[in-house]
């Protein structure tokens, strides 16, 4: 997901997730109704992260839950790299992964932020939020 998102394939990224998807954020919540929003999001984020100088992000899995009734727990840290390979920012996130035993791969269900490498990315998403 990491690779289509930096080659702006937001079409690949936005089909590993379930909607609507929440998203929490920064004490509020974002629901992505439908693909278009979310790539909309992604586009965004994108966006800031290479203003920033980002030219990659490494995701480092710090925990996963026990899988139960199809639904998992990932909690991941993603450092965002400059072209030196120098760490700039770090978000972490927790994920909520749901897969259906016909499925080819899990969705994800949830996003909850609790470190958000770019906080004003949320803010700038024309959209409803609820705190």
């Amino acid at each position: 997901m990491a690779r289509n998102f930096w080659e702006n394939r937001l079409d690949s990224v936005a089909e590993h997730f379930a909607y609507p998807m929440p998203l929490y954020a920064d004490d509020g919540l974002q629901v992505f109704g439908a693909a278009c929003t979310l790539k909309e999001g992604l586009s965004l984020y994108r966006d800031a992260a290479i203003r920033a100088g980002i030219v990659r992000m490494n995701p480092r899995i710090l925990a996963e839950g026990l899988t139960v009734n199809g639904y998992s727990n990932v909690w991941v840290e993603w450092d965002h790299i400059n072209a030196d390979g120098v760490c700039l920012r770090t978000s972490q996130v927790h994920y909520v992964f749901y897969r259906d035993a016909g499925a080819l791969f899990p969705r994800i269900e949830l996003v909850e932020y609790t470190v958000l490498a770019f906080p004003e990315v949320p803010a700038s998403i024309a959209m409803p939020k609820i705190a």
